[in-house]
């Protein structure tokens, strides 16, 4: 088939049908660009305040003991510890720094709703409070751990080996308890 023969025969269909495909795409392309919208992106780190799937923003975390300024205060979400005691003023001299050492990990992230205590000098080491009979799960011996029902060796060890907890749900989290014993014993242990 000759080319030269072919264009001389159908010309005006090829031309007609060019023409007619480059107004067809012509039309997708502006019906396309009418839809679209100039509203800049918003990213989740432009607002502050915003939340995306559930992930906050900040967090909410009560500090309470031997710091400058007890009280509940407004963190970013990831802060850890340190941050916490630090916007509550710092340590004040009457908090036990020996105590501090050995039982807040102060790298350690916090969650939101969590409960720090910054130990003064002269507290009870005891882990039971005689006023409640509630175990803390921070500073408890393995024999007051024990005494709890439910609770024999090798749990109380992992109580003690995952410390220090942020909220008493953290046993749940890090696989301390079980969701059966955790619901026995939750009205019994404090932070």
């Amino acid at each position: 088939m000759d080319v030269g023969r072919v264009w001389q025969e159908y010309k005006i269909p090829i031309i007609l049908g060019s023409v007619s495909l480059f107004l067809i795409l012509l039309s997708i392309t502006l019906l396309i660009k009418s839809y679209q919208t100039t509203t800049p992106i918003q990213f989740s780190s432009d607002n502050p305040e915003a939340s995306v799937a559930g992930v906050l923003s900040e967090i909410i975390v009560d500090v309470q003991g031997a710091v400058v300024n007890p009280g509940v205060y407004r963190l970013p979400n990831g802060a850890r510890v340190e941050e916490a005691i630090i916007a509550a003023g710092g340590l004040n001299n009457q908090a036990d720094t020996e105590r501090i050492a050995t039982t807040i990990n102060r790298a350690a992230k916090l969650s939101d709703g969590s409960k720090l205590y910054i130990p003064l000098q002269g507290d009870s080491l005891k882990g039971i409070s005689s006023q409640s009979g509630v175990v803390s799960v921070n500073t408890s011996t393995q024999a007051e751990l024990e005494a709890l029902p439910g609770v024999g060796p090798v749990i109380a060890k992992k109580i003690i080996d995952g410390r220090p907890y942020m909220n008493i749900e953290e046993l749940l989290s890090k696989k301390v308890l079980g969701q059966s014993l955790f619901n026995k014993l939750k009205e019994q242990l404090t932070l």
